[in-house]
């Protein structure tokens, strides 16, 4: 998820520009994208886990990257002020090569906002709104992007749902079930199952290691079948 991967390959920056101006950038880009994630009162898991693997898509040593979290606890103690994309604007300015930069910037900032949310809240739709009139995006452009990343959303969340049918479909075969069995009929089935391949059966009896080792295999997928069905029946 590198979100500004052009800053740190070799040459983008100018040489005779100082360090500060790439650091500048991150550190900015780490306090808007707290102030999003913040917007409604607090900060999910999802996002946070959303901002720290950004900030470790940087090529940065250890006291590089303790800046840029102590950024992200900046944006978590102050307010939003449109100050901050303004000063993202004048860093990346000094850029050499932007490529784009600033709809990848706009990218990963609405997907931010739409983490856990299918539109905009209104303090996210007001920092959007700024970072567009500040970095004189096109409208029709940005309404692409914000586009993209809902397709991208409702793709994934798609092919969770396809992902976990699939999961169960291979627990109620693993216990030999129909997908109309009652949550009686799973204890009942589960029972007669867990006693069939129960490592006592077998502990005694001189078997091969690879026999063993299936019929350990099966029972850890009969308990594995049958907790993540009693949690749906």
């Amino acid at each position: 998820m590198a979100l500004i991967e052009d800053l740190l390959m070799k040459g983008y920056l100018d040489e005779n520009l100082e360090e500060k101006v790439e650091s500048a950038t991150a550190d900015y880009l780490i306090r808007i994208l707290t102030y999003i994630a913040k917007s409604d009162g607090e900060i999910s898991p999802e996002e946070r886990d959303y901002i720290i693997n950004y900030i470790e898509s940087f090529d940065m040593n250890e006291s590089e990257e303790t800046w840029l979290f102590a950024q992200y606890d900046y944006g978590r103690f102050h307010e939003y002020n449109i100050e901050t994309i303004i000063s993202l604007k004048n860093s990346i300015n000094k850029l050499l090569d932007k490529k784009n930069l600033d709809f990848k910037i706009l990218y990963h900032l609405i997907s931010l906002c739409l983490i856990n949310n299918e539109e905009l809240n209104d303090p996210q739709a007001e920092i959007i709104k700024d970072f567009i009139n500040v970095f004189k995006l096109d409208p029709n452009t940005c309404d692409e992007v914000y586009d993209k990343v809902l397709k991208e959303k409702n793709k994934k969340a798609k092919n969770n749902k396809n992902k976990k049918t699939d999961e169960l479909d291979e627990c109620y075969k693993i216990l030999d079930l129909d997908k109309n069995c009652t949550k009686e009929d799973l204890k009942k089935q589960y029972a007669y199952m867990t006693k069939s391949y129960h490592p006592d059966k077998y502990n005694k009896e001189e078997i091969p290691p690879e026999v063993r080792k299936e019929l350990e295999d099966t029972y850890k997928k009969i308990n594995l079948a049958y907790d993540k069905l009693r949690e749906i029946l």
